[in-house]
């Protein structure tokens, strides 16, 4: 996907996102296990404003603090505003110029793809939470299994090496382009080859249903993915790797 592609992705998910938000403030949200609405939206203003001050400035920030009332009189406008700052902050920003980033590339491209990739996903959280998720973008969905694969998995077996030992993992996209295998290194490495490999376990689906099952978002049982191979490895990834 191109940053165009990515900054319409980021506007429309960050508006259904308050709009999902708006009167359900204190409802628990599933896939966030422990948080309910507002949480979601402290995090995600926060991350917004984060993200929009890294890209200002091309260095790492600081974060700030979410505001104390949070009714929807408060909270739901100041997250807007956030989402509002970050737009125009990655719509102004030459995507391949040098800037911090906690993964590949180290330019301002990368905060464009992460930005848009999580509104994305927390405003399907919250959707969720009131029980109407919409359909996410195919191409979306798949860029962000791509992006889950190549820097969060490797971040997070980072912070804990040595629980994996080479176990594979390969998903099979089916309303589109797109197959990917993850090898899980006891190094904390997570390798990825785009394309057709053998694995411990293979899931075949949607891109959405991939995204979800990936990201723990939805359990195996209740997406249309077909699973084959070591599921119990499938049942190991939902229980060790949280994102």
């Amino acid at each position: 996907m191109e940053p165009s592609d990515h900054l319409r992705a980021l506007h429309h998910g960050a508006d259904a996102f308050v709009v999902a938000a708006a009167g359900h403030l204190d409802r628990p949200v599933r896939s966030c296990p422990g948080w309910d609405v507002a949480d979601v939206v402290e995090h995600l203003g926060l991350v917004w404003e984060w993200a929009a001050a890294v890209v200002a400035t091309g260095q790492r920030a600081e974060r700030s603090a979410a505001p104390a009332d949070r009714s929807d009189a408060v909270l739901l406008p100041w997250a807007r505003q956030h989402a509002a700052h970050l737009e125009e902050i990655l719509g102004a920003a030459d995507p391949d110029s040098d800037c911090w980033t906690f993964g590949l590339p180290r330019t301002r491209r990368f905060w464009i793809r992460r930005q848009a990739l999580e509104t994305v996903l927390h405003a399907w959280d919250v959707q969720q939470a009131g029980g109407r998720p919409e359909a996410m973008d195919p191409d979306v969905a798949a860029d962000g299994v791509d992006e889950l694969l190549t820097v969060m998995v490797p971040r997070t077996l980072g912070r804990d090496p040595g629980r994996w030992t080479g176990e594979t993992v390969h998903l099979h996209r089916t309303d589109g382009d797109g197959e990917w295998t993850v090898r899980l290194g006891p190094d904390g490495a997570a390798d990825v080859e785009r394309g057709h490999a053998k694995a411990d376990v293979a899931l075949r689906g949607p891109a959405e249903a991939l995204w979800l099952w990936s990201t723990n978002r939805a359990p195996l049982a209740e997406l249309p993915l077909e699973a084959f191979g070591d599921t119990g490895l499938a049942e190991r990834w939902a229980a060790e790797l949280a994102f």
